[in-house]
């Protein structure tokens, strides 16, 4: 439920630990909407990062660069939410990986499926 967002790593709550504390622990309790939440948002992140690169400055700016960067395949995360939730799910499978840190998770998958490390 609502509270595995402040369970896994320790007794700190998410909010007190922050978004980039998160881990095997905390996504092995998410519930499914939740996991689609996190990595939406994480996708939603990293489209922006990627559109500031571009020099665009305005919100206006932000969603024609964001629009394409998506339609010219240039996002530096460009696969779909369900892709990097069932890549998550595999990857804290194994009780090994359940440290690793989301964003590193993420970053790594991200690699394999694109075919490069990263």
């Amino acid at each position: 439920g609502a509270g595995a967002w402040g369970a896994g790593g320790g007794t700190a709550t998410l909010a007190e630990r922050g978004g980039a504390a998160m881990d095997g622990g905390d996504w092995t309790l998410f519930e499914p909407k939740q996991k689609r939440a996190f990595v939406a948002g994480f996708l939603a992140g990293r489209g922006l990062a990627d559109a500031e690169r571009t020099g665009a400055a305005d919100s206006a700016a932000l969603r024609r660069a964001v629009d394409s960067l998506r339609g010219g395949g240039e996002l530096r995360f460009p696969f779909g939410q369900t892709v990097y939730a069932t890549q998550l799910d595999e990857f804290y499978w194994w009780d090994n990986h359940v440290p690793t840190p989301l964003y590193l998770a993420l970053r790594d998958i991200n690699g394999r499926l694109k075919g490069q490390d990263e």
